[in-house]
């Protein structure tokens, strides 16, 4: 009906030629009759889209060449009837643009795949190499010490004049040959140690040790060297921790750390080596009052022959091998190694060395249904309790007394003993100690009920959770549902992260009557910290405190992938405000305040968040 300059120009037509004509002359001949289908179906549902969505289109022109196009449709009312406005675009190119896209792209895709299988080639050939490389250097390592030795020995023997006196020359001169033969060996050594790294022929040799005196052994083989520039070297080490590592390994990594921390350290300066059981590692650090390491070489110097400049004696000393060794001897322990350092403040090297783990016992509900619960007292409410266990799935039995029930018992353990304190009286009392001294029930969980908050007689008799009478059915269970399944497994660990001491005791103490295991941080940092060195199940943190607050905190955990799940619970004193809570309803897991009752609510929530392996359906019915 009616058509523009650029119809005309793009089909070939002219305007007469096209005019009253069916659509379909502009369709090539192998679609027309298809689209006639088409045109009729558009014409029952008129609205404004493309045509043929997904699909190519190809118009024809008068010479019967064909060409991409774009299709638009737009129907319109007018006095003479419904019409269609059809806007046409060549888009031919586009398509070559798009066909040379698609040429380059898979010229590109086979280049790249053969430049990987040329990577891939040398990678190989620069592994075997670097094998080759470090069985050699270890076996001539090996074969330079046995004559160094040699060279060694004889040069103390002359130093001790047993063959004769020795004038000044002759002194000096062996002297040189003893430092620099020295030298050459703890070269030597450190190649030898890295070229058998690296081949994969250093092999660890774990014992168990007590840390602090390995720690204090290597002080003394290095006091010499500190004695020599005044350096006072402090120890503030846990005595009491049993560590599994190659022990030999373990004190070459404090001797590098140690000695780095000599070197550069000026006159009159001070180093602590710190030593402490953190959750399931043990952790060790090594400050300075040296030169310290700028931010942009914190990472580098852990690199092979990397050296970071002169000694506080204006040379460079050692090979650069030292701290690439020591980094390699953490990590294949299982730790990890990191320096916070500022340059004229000193630095601090701090690692952690994992305890080797246990496998865990069997955890499963059905071992706690095969050992009962054995209830101690007398009367009516034991009657109840036994039934309503019996209800949720436990196996249970009753006593009046604990050696009647532990006759009851025969060689079995129970899966746990709850004892009403004021049924059975003191006389009963020495009884439940002799159970926790004995091997067999030693790690039962024992919860007592009783009629009074008598927390000294409780904490006396080793209990794990006490109940006020009368007990609140849905209390126990999930009291007694915790103290099974957590003595079939490993507890959960929970950081608590508050500044204020009197809170973070309250919170601790309420989390382990439970069964869990708190880990106690003051501050945010702290807080990161412990995060950064091992697991934690979830984290109660409180929203108010100095340097970083708790919303602080909550946003770096959630900023860390790996913790971006990890449970976080609110407990604070603040007041929460609009935007408070808005923000916490995003981060948080739940908010508690410490205004109100919330021990119960909290370690609910905690139960529920932390989702042991172990199925707890009997508790929950």
């Amino acid at each position: 009906m009616l058509l523009n300059a650029a119809a005309e120009k793009m089909f070939g037509y002219g305007r007469d030629e096209l005019l009253g004509k069916l659509i379909e002359i502009l369709v090539p001949e192998s679609l027309r009759h298809r689209h006639r289908e088409h045109r009729r179906h558009y014409a029952e549902h008129p609205v404004t889209r493309p045509m043929g969505t997904g699909l190519e289109l190809f118009a024809r022109r008068k010479d019967g060449s064909q060409f991409p196009v774009e299709i638009s449709l737009s129907p319109i009312r007018s006095a003479d009837g419904s019409r269609v406005i059809a806007i046409v675009r060549d888009i031919t190119s586009r398509k070559q643009a798009e066909a040379q896209i698609a040429a380059i792209h898979q010229q590109f895709a086979a280049e790249l795949a053969a430049t990987n299988q040329q990577l891939e080639i040398r990678n190989r050939e620069v592994e075997r190499a670097n094998r080759l490389k470090s069985e050699f250097l270890a076996s001539m390592s090996h074969e330079l010490r046995t004559p160094l030795h040699t060279i060694i020995g004889f040069a103390d023997l002359l130093a001790e004049e047993l063959k004769g006196a020795l004038n000044g020359d002759q002194k000096r001169f062996v002297g040189h040959i003893q430092r620099d033969s020295r030298h050459l060996l703890e070269l030597i050594n450190d190649i030898l140690d890295l070229s058998k790294i690296e081949s994969g022929r250093l092999e660890l040799h774990s014992e168990s040790f007590n840390a602090a005196q390995a720690i204090t052994e290597t002080v003394a083989s290095l006091r010499a060297l500190a004695d020599d520039k005044q350096i006072k070297i402090a120890e503030d080490l846990d005595r009491d921790i049993a560590m599994t590592a190659d022990r030999l390994r373990f004190k070459e990594i404090l001797n590098n750390l140690l000695s780095n921390a000599i070197k550069f350290t000026p006159e009159n300066g001070r180093i602590t080596i710190e030593c402490r059981e953190d959750i399931d590692a043990v952790y060790f650090a090594i400050a300075d009052t040296g030169v310290g390491i700028h931010a942009a070489e914190q990472q580098a110097i852990f690199d092979k022959f990397y050296q970071l400049g002169s000694t506080t004696r204006g040379v460079r000393e050692g090979t650069g091998l030292g701290l690439a060794i020591t980094k390699s001897l953490v990590e294949m322990h299982g730790g990890r190694i990191w320096v916070d350092s500022t340059p004229g403040e000193g630095s601090r090297f701090q690692f952690v060395i994992p305890h080797p783990k246990v496998e865990p016992r069997s955890q499963s509900i059905e071992l706690a249904a095969a050992r009962p619960v054995l209830l101690i007292g007398n009367g009516l409410e034991h009657d109840n309790l036994v039934e309503l266990l019996a209800q949720k799935g436990y196996a249970a039995a009753a006593a009046q007394t604990i050696p009647e029930g532990l006759a009851v018992m025969g060689d079995t353990s129970p899966a746990a003993l709850i004892v009403d304190l004021s049924k059975i009286g003191p006389e009963s009392w020495p009884t439940l100690q002799d159970l926790r001294a004995n091997e067999k029930t030693a790690h039962v969980p024992v919860i007592a009920l009783t009629a009074a908050d008598d927390r000294n007689t409780v904490a006396m008799l080793g209990v794990n959770a006490a109940l006020l009478k009368p007990v609140e059915p849905a209390l126990l269970l999930r009291i007694i549902g915790e103290k099974i399944v957590r003595s079939l497994g490993e507890p959960s660990r929970i950081l608590i992260v508050d500044d204020q001491a009197a809170a973070r005791e309250m919170i601790d103490e309420t989390l382990r009557s439970a069964g869990f295991l708190p880990v106690l941080a003051s501050t945010g940092k702290q807080a990161l910290e412990v995060l950064a060195r091992g697991p934690i199940s979830a984290v109660v943190v409180d929203l108010i405190m100095p340097e970083m607050s708790g919303f602080e905190l909550i946003l770096r955990i959630r900023q860390n992938p790996r913790l971006a799940e990890l449970p976080i619970v609110v407990l604070t004193g603040k007041e929460i405000d609009l935007d408070d809570a808005q923000l916490l309803s995003h981060e948080a897991n739940a908010v508690f305040l410490k205004i109100c009752s919330w021990k119960e609510d909290l370690l609910a929530k905690l139960d529920e968040l932390v989702q042991p392996v172990i199925n707890r359906d009997p508790i929950r019915g």
